[in-house]
């Protein structure tokens, strides 16, 4: 930590111990490491790293993190190997950020985020450095392990790159390691002799873990309204993710958040989206009534894998309400082809599988820890009081970790149950300190954070983050409360801690003095410059109306309200533009522009704009615009118009619907490839 950011915080050393060495928060962008595997990087020093001892490989570790820390919040890298082998946790398997913005080209039919597709693995060499045996049979163990023995939801796919890989700029891995870093390498480790049964768990994916947007607003519905189990298709190609359908449900339809309670791909994982206690929009009179899960795919993509998630989910939905909900599908409750024929039958039958598997995760009562945070979270926090022997922050909620929570919830001094709800969260945070206030108006956070949250969910006029809770903060936070679902009373205590969480899409975060819950003063900045702003902003920890002026610019690029207050949403947009396509918008149709374009339509990525590609643009249209086209390949004005007509919705562009294809209706389109909206 430099000299200026320690004197402008006043704080301690050992705060920043004690900061940097805190477990890896999950990221609030999509993590999807089982679509790719893993990118292989160096320290990239000129000098040779030859360390003597382990406390000269932590050494150099502890050098990353400073600069780290300020770009991206924490260490990059998932993994670091040392010269001795030594294994050594970073971000674990949690998202990292170490591999670069935008997508790699797999091959001619799909992209992959860099950084949300892969692990990262540094081996701590320096240019002139050869990989040691020991370094590479570490590396090798290390990804059998992310391969083979992790959770669906936490497996590495099996590809293996170098860090400049798909014309990255930079010379890492280096000489030395480059030739290691790809498949059929030593490193490569075979698949085990013995493939062991699929798991019988599926850990639902939280919104955090795809990278939701905030929700504009919730509704709770009590459990005793519950009557139903709705399946639906989002018509797309399954190729889709839940953020390109939140996206739409939310700009093109008007809604408050992606429709549906959970989501379930062809590859069987189950995604969180409003989870049981929210109401809905997916089917006309049923969104309060009924439990709406969409299958990711068109008519006849429902692999038995997915099946067998939908009817699991099923299963476990009828244990969180007590009681057994009517299944059903969307065009027996209303006149539409959803879910098509194949899932339609299926149902009918009775959703036949061959076995069931445990469901666990999601935000409703009984899902297994409870509601206010992840499992890992609960037991990196066991863990973090001195519990022996620690638990394996695996994201698994099993006897041991409902031993170990029981324990903790037994020191912090609450009702010992094993469900960490928001009285273990209030307890855990008034025992460790992290939540008191100046006032003794709440025990959660201080009343400059409740100033801050209530600016950042759009209060006007906004709130004097002074510290002070006068009748204007007291006004402010009731305003919150009702747009976050909770009692307006004003006291910020548990209840509104954990609907305001819920309502944002995780917890807070430090902020060293911006106008902002949710990343630094710091961050922003290096985000704004790092996007191309010219002049380049001062990476100096304040936020004055330079930075504000940055923040807006950056916020209008990715496609976010641009008010200068860096919250959820901006959070969010930020995360899908920067791992997304990054076109220039520079209004030509050119092969960049055309593959992006057929990722998004659903058909293969090569760049070449034929018929395929312009019948499944007309199809897409159809799907996402209700356009009612004739697919036959023809783009004439007509397709033109419905396209235009789609990025107003979705981007507010502002273009004349004219059925001219120029310039302009392509910068649009980029950018709306760029923020993941079309």
């Amino acid at each position: 930590m430099d000299l200026l950011t320690l004197k402008k915080e006043q704080r301690q050393n050992g705060w920043y111990v004690e900061h940097f060495s805190a477990p890896p928060r999950e990221s609030s962008r999509a993590w999807e490491p089982w679509k790719g595997g893993v990118f292989i990087h160096y320290t990239g020093s000129r000098l040779s790293f030859s360390p003597d001892s382990e406390t000269d490989c932590r050494k150099k570790i502890a050098s990353m993190f400073p600069a780290h820390y300020e770009e991206s919040g924490d260490i990059e890298y998932n993994f670091l190997v040392c010269p001795h082998g030594t294994i050594y946790e970073g971000r674990g398997y949690e998202r990292g950020e170490a591999n670069g913005g935008a997508y790699i080209d797999i091959d001619r039919t799909r992209s992959l985020g860099r950084n949300t597709a892969f692990y990262s693995i540094q081996g701590m060499l320096g240019v002139p450095d050869e990989p040691t045996v020991d370094m590479l049979i570490s590396m090798k163990n290390l990804i059998y392990h992310l391969r083979y023995e992790k959770p669906r939801e936490r497996q590495a796919g099996g590809l293996i790159y170098p860090h400049n890989a798909g014309g990255w700029p930079t010379e890492c891995p280096g000489d030395h390691l480059i030739d290691q870093a790809k498949n059929g390498s030593y490193i490569d480790p075979e698949p085990p002799a013995d493939t062991e049964p699929p798991s019988d768990t599926i850990q639902i994916i939280s919104r955090s873990g795809w990278g939701a947007r905030a929700p504009q607003q919730v509704a709770k519905v009590p459990a005793s309204e519950r009557t139903g189990f709705v399946v639906h298709y989002s018509a797309g190609p399954t190729s889709q993710t839940p953020r390109a359908i939140q996206n739409y449900h939310m700009d093109a339809q008007g809604w408050w958040d992606i429709g549906y309670n959970f989501l379930v791909d062809r590859g069987g994982r189950i995604f969180e989206g409003r989870g049981w206690d929210n109401e809905g929009s997916h089917t006309r009179s049923y969104n309060r009534s009924h439990i709406a899960v969409c299958f990711i795919g068109r008519d006849g993509d429902a692999t038995s894998a997915a099946k067998v998630a939908i009817r699991s989910l099923y299963a476990k939905t009828n244990a969180v309400f007590g009681r057994q909900l009517s299944p059903t599908y969307h065009s027996a409750l209303g006149s539409t082809a959803c879910p098509g024929d194949d899932l339609r039958a299926w149902v009918r039958a009775g959703m036949p599988v061959s076995g069931l598997k445990d469901v666990v995760g999601g935000d409703g009562a009984g899902t297994g820890g409870g509601s206010v945070r992840s499992v890992a979270s609960q037991q990196r926090a066991v863990n973090g009081l001195g519990y022996s022997p620690a638990l394996d922050v695996d994201g698994m909620f099993g006897p041991r970790t409902e031993a170990g929570v029981k324990w903790l919830q037994a020191r912090v001094g609450t009702a010992v149950d094993g469900i960490w709800g928001p009285n273990t969260e209030a307890a855990y945070k008034a025992y460790t300190g992290t939540g008191n206030s100046s006032n003794g108006l709440t025990s959660i956070r201080t009343v400059a954070s409740q100033q801050r949250a209530v600016n950042g969910l759009g209060h006007s006029p906004a709130l004097d983050v002074d510290g002070m809770f006068g009748l204007r903060t007291e006004a402010g936070v009731k305003w919150l409360q009702a747009k976050v679902g909770t009692t307006a009373d004003g006291l910020w205590g548990s209840a509104t801690e954990a609907a305001y969480n819920d309502f944002t899409g995780g917890d807070a975060t430090y902020s060293d003095g911006g106008l902002t819950t949710i990343r630094s003063v710091v961050y922003q900045q290096h985000a704004v410059n790092g996007l191309g702003h010219s002049p380049a902003l001062d990476v100096d920890g304040i936020f004055g109306p330079r930075t504000e002026a940055g923040v807006k610019w950056l916020q209008a690029e990715v496609g976010s309200v641009p008010d200068g207050l860096w919250g959820p949403d901006t959070e969010a947009a930020y995360g899908s533009y920067h791992d997304g396509s990054r076109l220039s918008v520079d209004g030509t149709f050119g092969p960049q522009t055309i593959a992006a374009t057929q990722q998004a339509i659903g058909v293969t990525a090569d760049g070449v704009w034929g018929p395929e590609a312009r019948r499944a643009l007309q199809q897409h249209l159809n799907t996402w615009a209700e356009a009612g086209l004739t697919v036959d390949g023809d783009v004439g004005p007509g397709t033109v118009k419905a396209m235009q007509g789609h990025l107003n919705k979705m981007t507010g562009a502002g273009l004349t619907v004219d059925g001219d294809w120029g310039s302009g209706t392509t910068k649009a389109l980029q950018t709306a490839l760029n923020q993941g909206r079309f």
